[in-house]
């Protein structure tokens, strides 16, 4: 349990005003307990308040937030300056009990400030007339908004819902819950992306120094657009008519996220899956293959100061010792462009069936609206778990926890400035991002 109050002698303070008005703790329990929710979906659950005796308060009162926050710090002449940038999508504060007008407190949705971020909403409660409350089981419910942005925690920013409850015992003093973050995941289907189902094939070739017929290589993929869980398969083909070594071809998968301010954008970028593969100099052709982690999809869509964009490097590894030779004779490479994706292409590969959150938007038309699937009487959240447990899909994997990767660049990484957070919510965090799994099938051709 939190207290919204300070340190030393206050929390000595705190302590006596709990034994004096019989306080001894409040939680906060989630209906979902993966605390994965959908734009437009219901956010339920209930407030445990433990009292030794009916305590004379101000109310118990509900906190959501949602919020983009990018902090990032740039040297130019010299000179370290910081930037950020803040977006509000979500802030409801409602009373579950007491309250001298009950009901809401603040709402807003859909904000924006660039530059030093504040969130423009009071938390001081209104009035001073207080209740009597007992102790139990208080349940609530909000309906997310439409359009929001799915969360995401990078180096230098973050998407970020959360929701805690607070017992205020005065205008000043205040019991809490610990913030406790959800995830709102997101919604990009392949099959509306014009790229996404393409085949490709790209090929470079270069004459080194010293040579006079080229090295090439070519790299194909059978589309251009996957979903995590989902298997990227590289045919590389590799020709080398000359005396110069290719020791190994190195596949790098990476997540490039541009944070933006006002004045300036910061540019990140991970390796996400790293591959290498030896050289036989007896074989042209390469089937390299890797699976697609838990990542946020491409694009960051309704969210305006964060990007997320995905690209494969094919890399054949030139093997020279000699440093003067390194600068002439560099190594080859080919690189494009991946899409991210969370509903897969249809006519591609098909996931194995599971029951699960994430069932209901399937089981809708691509890409509708979560209003449009009501529509379709798709099953409630809750029909949908009861089904899932009895049918016990407990074994499949239907939401993984993301991560931040290792930097491409670390030398040139910054203290991610998460000194300079609101509300002291700088704890780590990992969404939960939909991972798919696929049955066992014959490589695409194209």
């Amino acid at each position: 349990m939190d207290k919204d109050m300070g340190t030393g002698a206050e929390l000595s303070a705190t302590a006596a005003l709990a034994e004096s008005i019989g306080f001894q703790n409040i939680d906060i329990v989630l209906d979902v307990p993966q605390q994965v929710y959908y734009s437009g979906q219901r956010v339920s659950g209930h407030v445990l308040l433990n009292v030794s005796e009916p305590v004379i308060v101000l109310g118990i009162r509900l906190k959501y937030k949602g919020e983009a926050q990018v902090y990032f710090t740039d040297r130019s002449a010299g000179i370290r300056r910081k930037f950020s940038a803040f977006e509000n999508y979500l802030h409801v504060e409602t009373y579950l009990a007491g309250g001298k007008y009950g009901g809401p407190v603040r709402s807003g949705i859909a904000t924006r400030s660039l530059g030093v971020g504040t969130n423009g909403f009071s938390s001081r409660v209104d009035g001073k007339e207080k209740s009597t409350i007992t102790g139990g089981v208080y349940p609530f419910s909000l309906t997310l908004p439409e359009n929001l942005p799915c969360s995401f925690e990078g180096r230098y920013g973050r998407v970020r819902y959360s929701i805690r409850a607070l017992l205020d015992v005065t205008t000043i003093y205040r019991f809490s819950t610990n913030i406790i973050p959800f995830t709102v995941a997101p919604i990009l289907d392949l099959n509306r992306d014009p790229l996404a189902v393409l085949p490709l094939h790209i090929q470079q070739s270069k004459v080194y120094l010293g040579q006079t017929e080229p090295i090439s290589i070519s790299m194909s993929l059978p589309v251009h657009g996957y979903v995590p869980g989902q298997t990227i398969p590289i045919m590389i083909v590799l020709t080398n008519p000359t005396a110069i070594v290719i020791r190994k071809i190195r596949v790098v998968f990476k997540k490039a996220v541009t944070y933006h301010s006002t004045e300036k954008f910061r540019k990140h970028k991970e390796i996400v899956v790293e591959v290498e593969q030896p050289v036989n100099k007896e074989s042209h052709s390469y089937d390299i293959t890797f699976d697609v982690p838990a990542v946020p999809p491409t694009g960051m869509i309704h969210c305006s100061i964060i990007d997320v964009l995905y690209a494969l490097k094919v890399e054949a590894c030139v093997d020279v010792s000699e440093w003067y030779y390194r600068m002439f004779q560099k190594n080859l490479k080919l690189r494009t462009n991946i899409v991210v994706g969370t509903v897969p292409l249809q006519n591609y590969e098909t996931p194995q069936k599971t029951d699960d959150v994430t069932g209901a938007f399937s089981a809708a038309p691509p890409c509708t609206s979560a209003a449009e699937e009501r529509e379709n009487n798709v099953l409630p959240l809750e029909a949908i778990e009861e089904r899932g447990k009895a049918a016990n899909l407990s074994s499949v994997p239907l939401y993984e926890k993301s991560r931040i990767y290792r930097s491409s660049k670390p030398d040139r990484d910054d203290p991610t400035g998460d000194e300079g957070d609101s509300d002291g919510e700088v704890e780590p965090y990992s969404p939960m991002y939909r991972v798919y799994s696929f049955q066992p099938s014959p490589k695409k051709s194209n």
